[in-house]
């Protein structure tokens, strides 16, 4: 079986029987993967034509390569990491055959910014709240005294949702009295409830502050973290939180993989410093480098 037949047929493990028929049919009209249907019986029946079983022909067909680019494009994240990396083995093959050059057609569509599954019902909440000028309580993650909480706010107005480096902001104000405007990213958001109360208007001053800080943390850069943590930790717990979460994958009987699309800071390096006796940055680089580095300086201390 091809890694194409895997693709089609894992993906079927996460999402629903309809809308799995819904992209099967519409991969069908394109004349996509050689897909073939079989009418005769409800939900359809689909499999691919013997002259597309080839998948480990040296030489790919520039056919063949734009659909394994248009695959890769329309892989959804629920299916399984495995699948997605032979996929993306074989785009990356499909890349060579086109000499580094997507074919016009691939390149011109459109492509969502934000990489990651959000909680939409979250989100649909707090986008009724601003449609309806709404006030809000809800829990936000903020780390004190170097500890990492859950506070739970009585009220907050939120007033807008922008997208920053590929993560989804709220921006919003606290309580009835406190002047300033904050932003945050939403996955550090949770438990909201709409309240029967409007909410406030940040005046244009207050918005003008908003974005001269915003201005002023441009500079921190958007990126893939991975780390390795042991499967019984308080990341697989779900209790520490380091970004929106990408991927997650058991490597071993003890050790899990996540990958998260975050915002690299002080703050954030600082936070995985206190854990660096159990958990291992892995990407980027420069950041593990960051850990490295902290690691030995407290070891000289130490000696």
């Amino acid at each position: 079986m091809s890694e194409l037949q895997i693709a089609l047929s894992k993906s079927g493990l996460d999402l629903s029987s309809r809308m799995l028929q819904r992209d099967l049919q519409s991969l069908y009209d394109q004349g996509c993967f050689g897909l073939e249907k079989d009418t005769r019986s409800k939900p359809y029946g689909w499999s691919i034509n013997s002259q597309w079983r080839g998948g480990n022909a040296k030489v790919m067909s520039s056919e063949m390569a734009e659909h394994y680019l248009l695959l890769e494009q329309l892989l959804p994240q629920s299916v399984p990491s495995d699948v997605k990396c032979s996929v993306h083995i074989k785009a990356e093959q499909a890349f060579k055959r086109f000499n580094g050059h997507v074919p016009e057609w691939l390149s011109t569509l459109p492509k969502s910014s934000l990489k990651v599954n959000i909680d939409t019902q979250l989100v649909e909440k707090i986008e009724h709240a601003i449609k309806h000028k709404r006030a809000v309580s809800a829990e936000l993650y903020r780390v004190l005294y170097d500890e990492a909480h859950w506070l739970k706010f009585a009220e907050l107005s939120f007033y807008n949702l922008v997208e920053q480096g590929g993560v989804l902001m709220a921006q919003f104000m606290v309580g009835e009295f406190h002047d300033k405007c904050y932003q945050m990213p939403v996955y550090r958001i949770r438990n909201v409830h709409i309240l029967q109360k409007t909410r406030r208007e940040p005046s244009n001053e207050q918005l003008k502050s908003l974005r001269s800080a915003i201005n002023k943390d441009m500079k921190q850069e958007a990126i893939e973290l991975i780390v390795k943590v042991p499967s019984h930790s308080a990341v697989n717990q779900g209790f520490i939180e380091l970004g929106e979460l990408i991927d997650k994958q058991q490597i071993d009987d003890k050790n899990v993989l996540f990958t998260y699309q975050t915002i690299d800071s002080e703050q954030l390096t600082d936070e995985l410093f206190k854990c660096a006796h159990w958990l291992e940055v892995v990407k980027p680089e420069k950041l593990r480098q960051r850990i490295t580095t902290k690691l030995k300086a407290a070891a000289n201390i130490y000696k």
